[in-house]
């Protein structure tokens, strides 16, 4: 008979010294007194849930009177050129000596294939529309605004400043033109340079330009009316700096251009665009408006997620409200973040609308966690105690990824581009105050929900009871009896 071989001793680990003990013995301490935090947190937590819930509600309260603190940063180049770059500082030395520069309106007509936009035909329905624009008045803040009220004057007191256009070449009066037999040879014979010695070249307000084999311009696409309009900036509430009468001007001109658009490609065969600062504004606020739905659609699809990933077959222990009471909880957070940062002065922008997204990865990702370390103390019967316990093995796992966030959105803070840097400021306060609903506000409501668990209730519909076996009322005691407490085991997980 053979001889087995002798069994192969393992050599016991050598404990580690030095460097690497000191980090060991760091490591341990942390995670002992985070636990050790949080058991007493969780512990006030199940013991007064409703005060807690009450709280946080208070604290969202106090966080959301920052509104009165709004303000909005519009500017593009104030978001995304760097606060300390040379090009801020001569832009902001030029506007404290000498005014804003004033606000560009462009009339723009676009004609439709096979119409030149410098027969005299067309050149007197640009005479129109220039006339038309010159006759609008509005209504804004109770005050007549015309044309004379909003126009850029080279000095108070002076005639508004002329239009350019290739209109230039007859003043800009009707007459004029209409009394020229030639229009198109004028414009070739007069020189451009003689009528605006300073600005740019007549190829400007032309779109389209075709010319013969001596340079002689014989036809153009499209044309444009540049017109100068004051720019006198006050506060606007929820705009920020801008001149109300040019603003609401531009809009409402560009807006009845939008509507006469069609009658006038019929009649003469041109489009007519205006573009205005105001009206891109608009358009940009527009196409952020849209965005909110996509925004909303995905807040949505979390809830769903969320909730069909904490719920069970057996209404009695599923969890899919809670899933839902975390999602609530990042919005709360959001919105605290929103209004923290509005009281200590930080501008919004439109880069700090997708927020909530970061934070509902982050903390819909905290309550899964903990959840799963609730399931994982199904030992437990004491329904504070497993709460408690689950909490207390979850958190350092919670605490670590929320810091680390945390330091990542405080290290992006430090970028030289503004609307980069407010938004990792934004992040981080929401991080943070996501942390703190997650291990207050969500594990009070998921107490609460194994109060309702342990009372046989219905999961969403908690004032129906239901029995461990299906998702109706309780039976008789003999079916009960056929579920082993193994089986019930399984329904927690």
């Amino acid at each position: 008979m053979e001889d087995s071989a002798p069994p192969v001793s393992t050599p016991p680990s050598k404990p580690a010294t030095g460097a690497k003990a000191t980090i060991e013995r760091f490591s341990a301490a942390v995670h002992r007194y985070t636990e050790l935090f949080f058991e007493k947190l969780t512990t006030i937590v199940v013991y007064h849930p409703a005060v807690t819930i009450g709280l946080v509600f208070l604290f969202v309260v106090i966080m959301a009177q920052g509104v009165w603190f709004y303000k909005e940063e519009l500017s593009p180049d104030k978001q995304f050129s760097p606060r300390s770059s040379q090009a801020v500082k001569d832009e902001d030395w030029v506007t404290s000596n000498f005014g804003y520069d004033n606000r560009p309106v462009q009339t723009m007509f676009e004609a439709k294939e096979g119409v030149n936009m410098l027969t005299k035909e067309s050149l007197l329905f640009m005479m129109e529309m220039h006339e038309w624009l010159l006759s609008q008045w509005k209504i804004i803040d109770g005050k007549n605004v015309t044309y004379e009220v909003v126009c850029a004057r080279y000095t108070k007191g002076d005639d508004c400043k002329i239009p350019v256009s290739v209109l230039t070449f007859w003043g800009h009066n009707r007459t004029r033109l209409e009394a020229d037999a030639d229009p198109l040879a004028t414009i070739n014979t007069v020189s451009w340079r003689s009528l605006e010695p300073s600005g740019p070249p007549l190829d400007s307000y032309l779109g389209s330009a075709v010319f013969d084999s001596r340079g002689a311009l014989v036809s153009a696409r499209a044309t444009l009316i540049s017109y100068n309009f004051k720019n006198e900036k006050v506060e606007i509430s929820g705009i920020g700096t801008d001149d109300p009468q040019s603003r609401y001007f531009e809009i409402q001109i560009a807006d009845d251009s939008e509507h006469r658009r069609k009658a006038d490609e019929a009649a003469h065969g041109v489009g007519v665009y205006i573009r205005t600062t105001g009206q891109e504004d608009v358009e940009g606020s527009d196409s952020v408006s849209s965005d909110i739905g996509n925004l909303v659609m995905g807040y949505i699809l979390m809830l769903i997620y969320a909730s069909f990933i904490l719920s069970r077959s057996r209404p009695k222990y599923s969890h899919s409200l809670l899933g839902i009471v975390s999602v609530i909880s990042v919005g709360l957070s959001t919105f605290s973040a929103y209004g923290f940062c509005w009281y200590i002065g930080i501008k919004f922008n439109t880069v700090v609308q997708v927020l909530i997204l970061v934070l509902l990865g982050v903390g819909v990702d905290d309550t899964f966690v903990i959840m799963d370390s609730w399931w994982d103390c199904a030992h437990i019967e004491s329904m504070r105690e497993r709460m408690i316990a689950a909490v207390k093995h979850a958190g350092p796992a919670v605490t670590i990824t929320s810091v680390t966030d945390l330091i990542a959105f405080l290290a992006g803070s430090s970028s030289s581009l503004p609307a980069l840097q407010d938004f990792c400021y934004y992040a981080s306060v929401g991080i943070a105050f996501d942390f703190m609903f997650q291990v207050t506000f969500v594990v009070a409501v998921a107490y609460l929900d194994t109060v309702r668990q342990q009372q046989s209730r219905a999961d969403v519909l908690c004032c129906i009871k239901v029995g461990d076996h299906t998702g109706v009322c309780l039976g008789s005691d003999e079916e009960k009896a056929r579920w082993t407490e193994a089986e019930r085991g399984l329904q927690n997980r």
